[in-house]
């Protein structure tokens, strides 16, 4: 006789025993079932199987991958089964209108955006559009503090980067790999994508991107219409579209209002421009995703489609060893101190805040990540997880033939003696990208460090004709450095460069010995006695690089003397020089190793598991991942909603804060709870909301879309419990946040007002 049945949380696969009863935990990944019986186990085991059916049919597993739209079919019946209703070709298609066309690629992947109007609409994240927006922004009209929203077409700002629509995808394969051995294979491969691009480009009507897939084993084709002329329409003020800061950067439970507007514009005849133009009018899109206005339940239906930019899924169980007790600290630590900094006098002065915004931002959102990505890796024992991988592989290699034995035996022991040196040159290469890279006026001498090279060069020559033709570049070279200066110093403030430059000078000579630095720098601060705040001192007081001014009187008036004796050009040619002639040569060869073996690893794993889909790393082209609206727990007795409101947005609010303020108006709206149509009768309005999509950075801005193509919210972070997850996918953890579209509209339409934005939308009710 059943007595009891009782849906627990899952914890293990494991059957246990107890004196009174028996008590089964079934394999489904979300619930374990507990039977309480005494007698007739055989109906128990019934029960067992039928209910486990049940249940798998209502609550997904996470799915692990970010996968290829051309290859969509792969994956339709599963996605069917969560609920999607789209055919395959309402979703992907090259020759007919499908979803794919209203995604957007923004630069060259640094974001996704999608169309949300038949006159291109583009909606996107706040955290994307904060650089174009801090650009366009001044003191007396700081759209990145105050917002802003063009009250017509006209008053739409130029935003200053490009968006692509995906054409189609080819796979390429054969035609890349053809004829390519070892020993010829970067020759052969640059060569074959170069026909390719040739082939696909329609004569340089399209770009084309050639992406590697499995370290190599697989290569298909991108390719991309790219428009030039896109224009700020609207974004809420940072306080709403940066609410939290980074206190709940990567946190839920979140409530950010993290989007932005764009629009694309075209040719009167709707073709792309290279450029703005007053000419070009809005571009009339192929598709645009209708707006959802029935909200998100737990278990609905969840894609979303994007350019996930970088994961590391197949990465060795050395290379989690290097990134956790070597790489990734070495990142902290120097990423807070560049922090400390720039705070430090951000708070003294509204015009310096507003420079250092989006830099601020772009060093902490990876500070933080980098601290829980090291965090959930070891917490999950990453490390022991992948040499538990690598021993089945290798007993499978030991196992088989002697071709086999041949092909992959070597596989491990390439990976260690990369591993080796990786091991001990790394923080080199860490502290050159993260502390040298990190001074600002370095990476504008490099620049001047080769037209000092190129001055030496025409010294030294005698030939007339070639004397002509290096004077030419060096012409050359001073007119892109004029080119350059104005946006180089707009947002550059010397005494936070002077500043960070100390604290990373401390860091390169305290943290790396000797042998790992470059011997000409070594011999350069010798001469300043290890003294880097006189080193810095003597830069800052003399040389062209940190300021405007003497920089512009250098190129209106080049002296190679002047620039041979500067001392910021002179530390500027030797991290370049350095990066480029000793760096490059120190891991060329177990680059090569790492990458002999991770194509030759990602190749016996399709051998050993012939039945199962694998993933490829993403790598900024156009992936596709879904899942279902869901909650999680992060730990013993918690569990999290799978959503947010206001309510919560109010319990947050810390007048002054610079986290947690609201804007005033924000405060009277909120308060009359004038939610429309964008809440539910008797609900609270919802901030946003939790999928069990795979996705990672360069998805910011992605479309979540339901099972009718219609948008529901916009991607904007990962879960703090799930760091680890670019490099190892944790089913019961990861969790993709969201903004809910309908406080999308909200924001527009009560907070600021702009419903003529909303009205261009397509609302589905």
């Amino acid at each position: 006789m059943i007595l009891d049945v009782v849906l627990i949380p899952y914890h293990r696969n494991i059957i246990e025993l107890y004196p009174i009863h028996v008590g089964y935990y079934c394999k489904n990944k979300r619930f374990a079932i507990l039977i309480y019986n005494i007698r007739n186990m055989k109906k128990i085991f019934t029960l067992i199987l039928g209910l486990t059916t049940l249940l798998s049919s209502q609550i997904s597993k996470a799915d692990e991958g970010m996968w290829i739209p051309a290859l969509l079919t792969d994956n339709y019946a599963e996605m069917q089964r969560l609920g999607l209703v789209l055919s395959p070709e309402q979703i992907y298609d090259i020759n007919k209108s499908s979803m794919k066309d209203a995604i957007v690629r923004l630069g060259s992947g640094f974001c996704t955006g999608e169309i949300i109007s038949s006159q291109g609409l583009i909606l996107t994240n706040h955290h994307c559009g904060y650089s174009a927006i801090q650009k366009l922004s001044t003191t007396t009209a700081n759209h990145l503090k105050n917002g802003f929203w063009a009250k017509t077409k006209a008053a739409e700002l130029s935003a200053g980067f490009s968006v692509s629509f995906l054409v189609k995808i080819e796979d390429i394969t054969d035609d890349i790999l053809a004829g390519v051995t070892d020993e010829n294979r970067a020759k052969m491969i640059a060569e074959h994508s170069s026909e390719v691009r040739k082939t696909l480009s329609d004569s340089g009507a399209y770009d084309v991107d050639i992406k590697e897939m499995f370290s190599g084993n697989k290569y298909y084709a991108y390719v991309y219409e790219t428009f030039g002329d896109v224009r700020l329409v609207g974004t809420p003020p940072e306080s709403v579209g940066k609410y939290g800061g980074d206190t709940d950067n990567w946190m839920w439970p979140r409530h950010t209002g993290d989007f932005s507007m764009f629009r694309v514009y075209a040719s009167r005849d709707n073709k792309a421009t290279k450029t703005y133009s007053e000419d070009n009018i809005p571009y009339t899109p192929k598709h645009h995703l209708p707006v959802s206005m029935k909200g998100v339940d737990k278990g609905d239906f969840a894609m979303i489609w994007g350019f996930p930019g970088s994961t590391d899924r197949y990465l060795s169980s050395y290379g989690v060893k290097n990134a956790t007790e070597i790489d990734q600290p070495a990142r902290v630590k120097i990423r807070r101190a560049k922090l400390d900094v720039y705070e430090k006098y951000q708070k003294k002065d509204e015009a310096v805040d507003l420079m250092y915004a989006a830099k601020h931002a772009q060093v902490a959102n990876y500070w933080k990540y980098f601290m829980g990505q090291t965090r959930g890796l070891k917490r999950l024992d990453i490390e022991g997880k992948k040499r538990a991988e690598e021993a089945a592989f290798q007993a499978w290699v030991n196992s088989g033939d002697k071709l086999r034995k041949d092909k992959f035996g070597d596989v491990l022991t390439m990976y260690k003696d990369a591993y080796d040196v990786y091991d001990s040159k790394k923080l080199a290469e860490t502290y050159w990208m993260e502390a040298i890279y990190g001074i600002e006026f370095t990476k504008y001498g490099f620049g001047f460090g080769r037209l000092a090279s190129m001055y030496a060069m025409l010294s030294s020559e005698k030939d007339k004709t070639k004397k002509a033709e290096i004077q030419s570049q060096i012409d050359g070279m001073i007119g892109r450095l004029k080119e350059s200066t104005e946006g180089n110093f707009k947002d550059y403030y010397a005494p936070i460069d002077q500043e960070v430059m100390v604290a990373m000078l401390d860091f390169y000579m305290n943290d790396l010995s000797a042998d790992l630095r470059p011997a000409a720098f070594n011999e350069m601060i010798a001469k300043f006695k290890g003294n880097t705040q006189a080193m810095a001192a003597c830069i800052f007081d003399k040389s062209i690089l940190v300021n405007k001014d003497r920089a512009m009187n250098f190129l209106n008036n080049p002296n190679p003397k002047k620039l041979k004796k500067d001392q910021g050009v002179k530390f500027s040619a030797i991290m370049l020089d350095f990066y480029l002639n000793d760096l490059q040569a120190v891991f060329a060869e177990a680059d090569l190793k790492r990458a002999t073996a991770d194509r030759l690893y990602k190749a016996a794993l399709f051998q050993m598991h012939p039945n199962k889909a694998f993933a490829p790393d993403a790598n900024s082209s156009m992936r596709f991942t879904y899942g279902q609206v869901l909650d999680y727990s992060p730990g013993d007795a918690m569990q999290y909603k799978h959503y947010t409101t206001m309510k919560g947005v109010m319990e947050k609010y810390q007048p002054g804060d610079d986290e947690f303020d609201l804007p005033a108006n924000y405060l009277d709206v909120a308060k009359n709870q004038n939610y429309g149509d964008y809440a539910k009768p008797g609900e609270d309005l919802r901030i946003c909301f939790l999928t069990n999509n795979d996705i990672t950075g360069g998805n910011s801005g992605s479309p979540v879309i339901n099972g009718n193509g219609e948008l529901i919210g916009l991607a904007f972070d990962g879960n703090w419990e799930a760091m680890s997850g670019d490099i190892a996918f944790e089913p019961d953890l990861q969790r993709t946040i969201s903004v809910d579209i309908r406080y999308v509209l909200w924001c527009i339409d009560k907070l600021a007002g702009a419903k003529h934005i909303v009205d261009e939308m397509t609302l589905a009710r």
